[in-house]
């Protein structure tokens, strides 16, 4: 069940993702706002952006959590990469694949999950975009579906680091080979011819440096004489043409010199073929020149000597190696005289020939057998001819090979003309096959019917099943016979043009398959007579079905433009007429004969903010090489009213990447649009919130902890406070942080204590809505009041007891809040405490200070009582007063 385990997928797995290199790499913004909007999409205070390694989880972006790894054993994300695309655990404790995690039953008590997979585009899981809660959670499906476009969009950016770091490594690539190849000036330009790259072989060979060549004609290193032939720009036409122009000339160096160097200039074109420069490469080769002209030299002085024959004439000793070869050898391949070695023989023949003509001398050699091959050899100027190489053992009066003599006969024309013929042979095939055309002949002197095996199977014949006109007719559908019939008669007949051309079905009675056939064919005629008709035949049946289909499909398209809400668009960029389906008037109010059909209709119609930046945009595209644009945007409805439109338009072009048409539509995105302002406004509002709660928190944590002598009760009154702290929010989170029942808020701040006592803290008063500030502060204030009962007052023995009542006072010009905390039947007050605790200082501080009340303490023998009283206004913020 766990992929994590065992089999060869994980392996793929694992080398899918390391393919990204994302694992143990620092924390980046646009993965960090990723995991920031899946926590505010689905509410949570968790989110991670969650690549699954071996053994190990790797949190690429996280909030939340504080860790950036943890292990794979307990991780809910080791069973969501099981699932097709997305897992969603409302409730971790009542899920069996979870209940008894460690995560779920220990800290941090995980309770909700939901994770959108991370998917390669081959579809290997490589992590996931998770959102987790400790309480148990509820995702609406807009969440879910904004979840899993989180995580298209994660992959998305995984997608284009992966691409731009292998196109950087690529790129390095080349520079280096570039730079490596110090012996070749290779120089890279622009179209009209200026330097763009210069490597490091350039200098070394020119003498420039490449930033003093970079911007300046590369005529700078031709010649005078080639400059004022213009021979740059003849290079370049011959390169843009042929895709080549190799050469052999004098160049100049920087100081002036010049050196014979071999060369070629290749034109640089773009993906789409666009030309953007031209690469030129040069080798110096003026020693090698100077010594080719001695070697040509000391060819003449010998010349005389040597044997003058119209084919390469060799020998060779008994053991196969060659020791001479005539004048026309070197003649042909331009070799030094005299050299006969294994390397420069097998070095003029073709490198896909080498071996094989190598294997074949040296088998001969050694059975001592006639030995025969033909090969292509390397004539002096680099063009291949083939030869037909002979030799035959030369054999003493025992038998014994002594040597071989040897002919290698040019055979090119011969070859070439066998390849023409064999070229021209498979050109018709492919041009059959290729075209699904069969042949047919009927010779109508001798009655005779042929059919390609091609034709054969347009009528569901075999290779050997009998053809005849009658089979033919047999064979066409009934509705089509006397229809093709009367074709074949009409092209036969003497007083026509002697065309057959026709479209018949074909029902093969065999299998009762149903074809569509088109023939053409033409009559040849011999006084009068036709003697021949012969033609070819296709099947056409799918081109038919296609027509078929495209009919249904302009149906369908009909109907759907009428269907859908969105205005669906048709442009004509030629003419700058639009055509509007019915949607334009049901969605945005323009009745047709209002609407002007052209584009610049619709441009004024765009909200003046936004109307330069979409003629810009679409125009972008129109004008480039791009076939899709989309944009946002307000358009004007009929009644005066501003829709704000996703738009998304689809580009045609002609064979020369003209803009002919743009389809595209309309869809209105207003409701969206507010639900982001609304969603943005709720995002300021949690943030505001939380900014309170941790300064509240800052307060008590700075109160609790300065003058503690014991830090274990510091830590444990601290703790209570936040409970109590974090009750009182749970309330204001079921209404929004708006509003909390004052039963509610009492009951949260006491729950604690009337765990063992439940009847000993009796609560009573009139049901009065607090606001948010006002809830937390007698949260805060009834919890202090209780644990200092529980410590020292009327809870620290078994029989004392609290009253707790509240109401709402009807005097003066507005009402007020009055609460009292009576304590009964605990140890008796001796004396009011000589110093006043946090506590006392905190309950004044978080109601007096919060909310403007009166706080008033009694240390009365029978026990403490303490009043808080406040303006009801001040304990309701901007609620409604409430009823007493």
């Amino acid at each position: 069940m766990d992929r994590a385990c065992t089999s060869e997928d994980e392996v793929v797995r694992l080398r899918a993702l390391d393919r990204y290199r994302l694992l143990d790499t620092p924390r980046e913004h646009d993965f960090d706002e990723i995991a920031e909007a899946a926590a505010e999409l689905c509410e949570t205070p968790i989110a991670v952006v969650n690549l699954v390694g071996d053994g190990r989880q790797f949190f690429k972006a996280e909030v939340g959590l504080g860790v950036r790894e943890t292990p794979l054993e307990t991780s809910f994300c080791r069973q969501a990469i099981l699932q097709e695309d997305f897992l969603y655990v409302p409730d971790a404790t009542r899920d069996p694949r979870f209940e008894a995690n460690p995560l779920v039953t220990g800290e941090p008590g995980l309770r909700f999950y939901a994770g959108a997979l991370l998917k390669t585009a081959e579809g290997q899981p490589i992590g996931t975009v998770c959102v987790l809660d400790t309480k148990p959670h509820e995702l609406t499906e807009r969440q879910r579906r904004g979840l899993m476009r989180l995580a298209r969009q994660t992959m998305a950016q995984m997608e284009l680091r992966r691409s731009l770091r292998e196109q950087a490594e690529q790129r390095l690539l080349h520079e280096r080979i570039l730079d490596s190849a110090a012996d070749y000036a290779i120089v890279a330009t622009d179209p009209q011819g200026r330097v763009t790259r210069w490597n490091a072989g350039a200098e070394r060979v020119l003498g420039w440096m490449e930033a003093e060549m970079l911007g300046r004609a590369v005529e700078a290193i031709f010649t005078p004489e080639d400059r004022a032939g213009g021979r740059l720009k003849t290079e370049m036409a011959l390169a843009r043409e042929h895709g080549g122009a190799a050469d052999e000339r004098w160049h100049l160096r920087k100081d002036g010199t010049g050196f014979w160097a071999t060369g070629e200039m290749m034109p640089l074109r773009s993906e789409t073929g666009e030309l953007v420069g031209f690469l030129k490469i040069l080798r110096d080769r003026t020693e090698q020149r100077a010594a080719e002209a001695a070697l040509q030299a000391s060819e003449l002085r010998y010349r005389s000597l040597v044997e003058v024959s119209p084919q390469v004439v060799w020998f060779g000793d008994a053991a196969g190696n060659v020791t001479y070869c005539n004048a026309y050898w070197y003649d042909y391949t331009g070799l030094p005289p005299g050299e006969t070695g294994e390397a420069s023989w097998m070095g003029a023949i073709h490198p896909d020939y080498r071996e094989v003509t190598r294997g074949r001398w040296l088998a001969a050699a050694g059975s001592g057998r006639p030995y025969e091959v033909e090969f292509p050899l390397r004539r002096a100027d680099g063009q291949y001819r083939w030869f037909l190489s002979r030799a035959q053992p030369v054999r003493n009066e025992t038998g014994a090979v002594t040597s071989w003599v040897g002919t290698s006969l040019d055979i090119h024309d011969r070859r070439q003309a066998e390849e023409e013929l064999l070229k021209a042979q498979e050109q018709l095939r492919l041009a059959v096959e290729a075209t699904g055309t069969g042949i047919f002949d009927y010779d109508l002197v001798t009655d005779t019917l042929t059919w390609d095996v091609r034709t054969r199977s347009f009528f569901g014949l075999g290779p050997d099943a009998p053809v005849t006109y009658e089979v033919y007719l047999s064979r066409v559908h009934p509705a089509d016979l006397d229809q093709a019939d009367a074709a074949v008669r009409a092209a036969l007949d003497p007083a026509g043009s002697g065309s057959y051309d026709i479209a018949y079905r074909t029902v093969a009675p065999e299998d009762g398959v149903e074809r569509w056939v088109s023939a053409k064919g033409q009559t040849l005629f011999h006084d009068g007579r036709p003697i021949r008709l012969i033609g070819t035949a296709r099947d056409i049946t799918e081109s038919r079905r296609a027509e078929q289909v495209l009919r249904e499909t302009e149906e369908r398209y009909r109907l759907a433009s009428r269907a859908t809400n969105d205005a669906i668009w048709d442009w004509n960029l030629v003419t700058n007429h639009v055509l509007w389906n019915e949607a334009l008037q049901t969605a945005h109010g323009h009745a047709p004969d209002a609407v002007e059909p052209t584009g610049d209709w619709w441009i004024d119609h765009i909200h003046p903010d936004d109307r330069a930046r979409i003629d810009t945009s679409i125009h972008a595209v129109i004008d480039g090489t791009g076939t899709v644009w989309t944009d946002e945007y307000r358009f004007l409805r009929a009644d005066g009213s501003y829709a704000h439109i996703l738009d998304r338009g689809y580009l045609i072009r002609d064979e020369h990447g003209r803009a002919l048409r743009m389809i595209g539509a309309m869809l209105d995105i207003s409701e969206r649009k507010r639900a982001e302002e609304h969603q943005r406004l709720l995002t300021g509002e949690l943030q505001h919130r939380v900014k309170n709660t941790l300064a509240l928190v800052q307060a008590m944590a700075a109160q609790t902890f300065r003058n503690a002598g014991d830090l274990e009760a510091a830590r444990e009154a601290f703790a209570a406070r936040l409970i109590s702290l974090g009750h009182a929010h749970d309330i204001l989170t079921r209404s929004s942080w708006t509003e909390a029942p004052i039963a509610e808020v009492v009951d949260g701040a006491l729950a604690v204590h009337r765990s063992g006592a439940a009847t000993r803290i009796r609560a009573s008063g009139p049901a009065v809505l607090l606001s948010a500030k006002p809830a937390l502060s007698l949260a805060l204030a009834l919890h202090e009041l209780a644990t200092n009962a529980a410590k020292y007052g009327a809870l620290s023995n078994e029989v004392g007891s609290v009253d707790l009542r509240w109401h709402v006072v009807h005097e003066g010009e507005a009402p007020r809040f009055c609460l009292t905390w009576s304590e009964q039947g605990g140890p008796p007050i001796l004396a009011p405490p000589s110093r006043r605790g946090f506590g006392s200082r905190l309950i004044e501080r978080s109601f007096a200070a919060e909310v403007g009340g009166e706080v008033r303490l009694t240390y009365a023998p029978t026990g403490l009582t303490c009043r808080l009283e406040a303006p009801l206004a001040s304990m309701q913020g901007a609620l409604a007063e409430a009823v007493a």
